[in-house]
């Protein structure tokens, strides 16, 4: 059985419309310049303290967004000529975020700004202040709940930059962690004449790749980086070395789309910091790197390399991930909540996300730590379900945690794992999960509106979180290959091959 969604709408453009809740101008040409609390303050402290000779202490996140926000700022700062350090957390040794073992190592009175992780560093940003260090948090996920009154607590930075925090701080709440920074580089580097600084085209490239990379809603300002992005990715100013010997490495140079950078791009940018402790900076010195050709070229089949584990192990523990949950009977468990002892710590977020796809339901899964007391893992969300808020209705199960509506991180104490399941399988009782096997469709075109509408869907993108693809259909459509590796050929018609025109779609 097949049903159109919304009989109502009669064209792409009201579908985008209705699905991103801006208008046809917005999509086509948005200039609104967005404002962002906190962003001007922090830009004007940051300069007077590059003036002075201060040292920054960039710390970032381990994911693309992470590397790609730590990245953009290392190229500003080398602009500004600023005395700088870029920091990841050892992704198996140390975890996620800003931790206080981390800020111990740096000087008393240093600069240290967090990018992608910081608004739950409570006690890190605490040691930071009491060492005389300035603090800008740079991050897009949500605050910590105090236990006691629910409210959302904040670290005693000098600046916070979080929209998503932080309520009606800025025109726009669904930025990430390079969108971020790039609009605060946007400002470090704005001169008294206005212009564009020729460096803008690589941090609005690394912000377009984190942009989809971290499958945040492409509406707003997100949604103009990434249409931007795709012109200047692809162009020689727009691209490192680094990212040049990337795209050349992958065959990608004439065409950039949203479905290049989420199976293509992102996944080999990941894969270093899934597969080695300190990993993700072997993916950061490789987006920055701006020296021989050759050598960038070297670094790009590491990193391709690094890839290829990465799918194998993925692949490999999925398939056990199943079969597990078939042997146990969990198939129907909502949400899915499963501990894999031995799963590699790097991949368990890919899993978890694709156990979440195949069973429709949230998927929580869980792995050993180096400590015998703890497992740890990721969560994936489907459907509404939001997982940060999951977790606070159930964190009192859990040693540490955070996260946002699609995606967290938590560790569970072993010997509360199975108690933990059973609470969240009680919080999620009374929500019920989609299972209607109904075919569903945006629009139903003709064979002559065919080459139109996919003009007009090509004009209406990028598409992706927040702006889910558009479910065409077609009558009388026949695919037949054409024998090439690359492309296949559509034919539409209903008569007879004679009178079938190809569309050739590249795969």
């Amino acid at each position: 059985m097949e049903r159109k969604r919304d009989p109502f709408l009669h064209s792409i453009k009201d579908i985008v419309c209705k699905n991103t809740g801006m208008d046809a101008a917005d999509l086509l040409s948005d200039r609104q310049q967005y404002s962002i609390e906190n962003l001007e303050c922090a830009a004007s402290m940051i300069l007077d303290e590059v003036k002075k000779g201060r040292i920054f202490r960039i710390v970032g996140d381990y994911d693309v967004d992470g590397v790609m926000a730590s990245a953009i700022l290392s190229l500003t700062f080398q602009e500004l000529k600023a005395k700088f350090t870029v920091r990841f957390p050892k992704r198996f040794s140390e975890g996620y975020g800003l931790r206080p073992e981390i800020v111990e190592e740096f000087n008393p009175g240093d600069f240290l700004i967090t990018v992608d992780n910081g608004i739950a560093a409570m006690d890190a940003v605490k040691i930071a202040k009491e060492k005389g260090m300035a603090v800008i948090i740079i991050d897009h996920h949500l605050a910590a709940v105090d236990d006691m009154t629910g409210q959302p607590v904040y670290p005693q930075a000098d600046f916070i930059i979080d929209p998503n925090a932080i309520p009606d701080s800025a025109d726009f709440n669904g930025y990430y962690g390079a969108g971020l920074a790039y609009r605060l580089s946007l400002r470090l580097l704005q001169g008294k004449d206005k212009k564009e600084h020729p460096l803008i085209p690589k941090l609005k490239s690394f912000a377009a790749i984190a942009t989809v990379a971290d499958s945040v809603p492409l509406i707003r300002e997100n949604r103009r980086i990434v249409k931007e992005g795709f012109k200047t990715i692809l162009d020689r100013q727009g691209s490192t070395k680094g990212l040049f010997a990337l795209l050349c490495a992958l065959d990608v140079r004439e065409y950039m789309s949203e479905d290049i950078i989420g199976y293509k791009i992102a996944p080999v940018l990941n894969a270093p910091g899934r597969l080695r402790d300190d990993g993700a900076m072997d993916a950061f010195r490789f987006m920055v790197f701006d020296g021989s050709y050759e050598d960038a070229k070297k670094m790009a089949e590491k990193i391709l390399e690094d890839n290829v584990t990465r799918r194998f192990l993925s692949d490999k523990w999925t398939e056990h991930a199943i079969n597990e949950i078939a042997f146990g009977d969990m198939e129907y468990e909502h949400p899915l909540t499963l501990y894999l002892p031995g799963i590699p710590e790097g991949i368990i977020g890919i899993v978890a996300g694709r156990l979440a796809e195949y069973f429709k339901t949230p998927c929580f899964l869980l792995g050993d730590t180096r400590n015998p007391e703890w497992i740890k893992g990721s969560g994936r969300s489907y459907g509404k379900v939001h997982l940060k808020e999951l977790l606070d209705r159930n964190k009192k199960y859990l040693v540490k945690y955070g996260g946002h509506a699609f995606a967290a991180g938590l560790t569970v104490k072993a010997r509360h794992f199975h108690t933990f399941k059973q609470a969240l399988q009680e919080s999620l009782k009374e929500e019920s999960i989609d299972e209607n096997d109904e075919a569903y469709f945006d629009l139903e075109i003709s064979q002559k509106q065919i080459e139109a509408t996919l003009e007009e869907i090509e004009k209406y993108g990028p598409y992706g979180e927040g702006n889910p693809q558009i479910l065409i259909k077609i009558t009388d459509l026949t695919l037949i290959s054409s024998g090439g590796s690359n492309y296949s050929k559509l034919f539409f018609g209903g008569e007879g091959l004679s009178s079938l025109v190809p569309y050739k779609c590249q795969r």
